[in-house]
């Protein structure tokens, strides 16, 4: 069980009971994992041994991207696998900060060098930030990076006096969206401000998420994302692909499932076919995931400018969303740029030089790996509300999945006909290749779970 310290302070014991010797004390939004002793008390390792605290005191973890870990000792090994065993891949310094994906028995699987990795947990502080504040700039420009380092690349500025949302602290630094992604700003350069209705609207917002709610559209309300049980992100690749997905969207997607009475099992798996289990690449400055696809840009915009269009892009004539390459001008050469999401955010902004709605109509987006120009049948009024919508937390994105799904897409997948079904989300040309991939991610994910079936539907 994980969880969250939701007090100032609260007491650890040596008892489950008020009567048990005070052994310390732990800290708010200080992360905790144990298991039930008796009810109402909670037993976990603290220091060297064991301890208890009161359940009362500890709010749920719902959001593991909200999970903020920094290391405590002066150097850590990070390894492949979670055993002291296993081959090392690397290390992190006292002080340095991750991102958690799951909890493996006494070990932490985490982002690493664009992958995932284990780090001892002992070795860890985990704290879960579940709210902010609002904050003012003091300083005449503040450079805004993508990461928590004077190293890292400046992504844009903000103005004195201007009014910014601090979403968590890092070592120094303060965590922000910024044009729709995490980014970071140097905390010495920003003043909190306090009494004021947008934080106390903010704060209220945070306090919905500490338990599940209803769904709502295009994240009108704050959902759970991450399920009371974690899997350890261990075996095949399917395995670790829909046990890292689960890990952090099982919650919502169990609730999108059940209200489309289709299998948990089988909304996971077709997120981890369309993006690999992910709405937002870290080592992107964390934007959302894209694929922008020549053949669609030519349909919304190069067949009224073709000289134009074909000065810069290429596709095959007769598979066309193969051959898909690009060059920023004539006398540069050609370079494919599927599979790095940089160079797909490369040539979406400069598409978005010739004309940004047709950009935005010619990308997938997301999670669910979505079109632009299916915004309409997904509640939105425009591409561009689409657009900013899914670049702001991964909810929207998932809603937008499920609303995407036509009563014949769902007819398939409670059949468990994933290849018809991805010759509707797909395209014919690719229903076997993704189908297939469905099909193993969906057993991956009932290897990991069997007993996980089709939950019962609540009015």
């Amino acid at each position: 069980m994980l969880g969250a310290i939701a007090t100032a302070l609260l007491n650890v014991r040596s008892l489950p009971s008020v009567s048990g010797k005070v052994l310390g004390q732990l800290t708010e939004s200080q992360v905790v994992r144990g298991t039930p002793a008796t009810p109402g008390w909670l037993k976990f390792q603290y220091q060297n041994s064991f301890g208890f605290i009161a359940t009362q005191y500890l709010r749920p973890i719902n959001d593991l991207a909200n999970l903020i870990g920094r290391v405590n000792t002066q150097s850590l090994v990070v390894r492949a696998q979670p055993s002291v065993g296993s081959n090392q891949i690397g290390g992190l310094s006292l002080g340095a900060s991750i991102n958690t994906l799951a909890v493996v028995d006494d070990w932490l699987e985490i982002e690493f060098n664009g992958s995932s990795a284990f780090v001892f947990a002992q070795y860890i502080d985990l704290h879960y930030q579940s709210s902010g504040y609002l904050a003012e700039v003091n300083t005449y420009l503040l450079n805004v990076r993508a990461m928590p380092s004077q190293l890292a690349s400046v992504v844009g500025q903000f103005s004195q006096t201007a009014q910014i949302w601090v979403e968590a602290e890092n070592n120094h630094w303060s965590q922000v969206t910024f044009n729709g992604n995490r980014a970071y700003v140097a905390s010495r350069y920003i003043r909190p401000l306090s009494n004021n209705s947008l934080n106390q609207q903010r704060e209220k917002e945070h306090a919905l998420s500490a338990s599940s709610i209803p769904i709502e559209e295009h994240g009108q309300q704050l959902s759970r994302l991450t399920p009371s049980t974690l899997l350890p992100v261990r075996g095949t690749i399917h395995q670790r692909a829909v046990a890292s997905a689960w890990n952090k969207w099982g919650a919502l997607l169990t609730d999108l499932s059940t209200k489309r009475q289709i299998e948990p099992a089988c909304s996971l798996a077709i997120v981890c076919v369309e993006s690999s289990g992910k709405g937002f690449e870290q080592n992107n400055s964390n934007r959302m995931i894209i694929r922008f696809e020549n053949h669609k840009f030519w349909k919304f915009w190069g067949r009224y400018h073709p000289s134009q269009f074909r000065e810069h892009f290429q596709y095959a004539a007769n598979k066309v969303w193969q051959g898909h390459k690009w060059r920023s001008s004539a006398d540069q050469p050609w370079q494919a740029f599927h599979g790095q999401q940089s160079l797909e955010w490369q040539v979406f902004e400069f598409a978005c030089l010739l004309d940004k709605e047709a950009a935005m109509l010619s990308i997938s987006m997301g999670a669910p790996q979505i079109m632009g120009f299916h915004f309409e049948r997904i509640g939105y009024q425009s591409v561009e509300e689409m657009f900013n919508d899914f670049s702001g937390s991964i909810q929207p994105q998932l809603n937008g999945l499920f609303d995407f799904f036509s009563p014949t897409m769902l007819g398939y997948i409670q059949q468990k006909d994933f290849i018809s079904f991805a010759a509707m989300y797909n395209g014919k040309g690719q229903k076997h290749l993704y189908g297939n991939k469905i099909h193993q991610h969906y057993l991956a994910f009932k290897q990991l779970m069997p007993n996980q079936t089709l939950p019962r539907k609540t009015s």
